[in-house]
């Protein structure tokens, strides 16, 4: 099954980096400041493959699947990694990149 995570980021050293499995608002503007300069954040989407049994719980903003371990919920940060880490049934999808928002 293919998903999309949702990325926010901002081009400052040390920024804050949120992942999400549910879209960002588009209507709430996110910034960060260093010193005198204020940062707009950069969004992007990103394609990762997952389990065929996987769900995304847009409520509580988590990826139910199964393992061989039984049930498992993961955080979109924890989606990220498996899929970076190439764990069973994870991986990033070619051409996973957009810019949105």
């Amino acid at each position: 099954m293919q998903i999309t995570l949702y990325l926010r980021t901002y081009p400052a050293k040390d920024a804050p980096v949120a992942l999400s499995l549910v879209p960002f608002a588009g209507h709430q503007r996110h910034t960060f400041t260093v010193g005198d300069k204020v940062y707009e954040a950069e969004c992007k989407e990103l394609q990762v493959i997952t389990p065929g049994d996987a769900k995304v719980d847009a409520l509580k903003n988590l990826l139910n699947w199964v393992s061989d371990k039984g049930p498992v919920k993961s955080t979109a940060k924890e989606v990220f990694d498996l899929a970076q880490a190439g764990a069973s049934g994870f991986r990033m999808a070619k051409g996973g990149g957009s810019s949105s928002e």
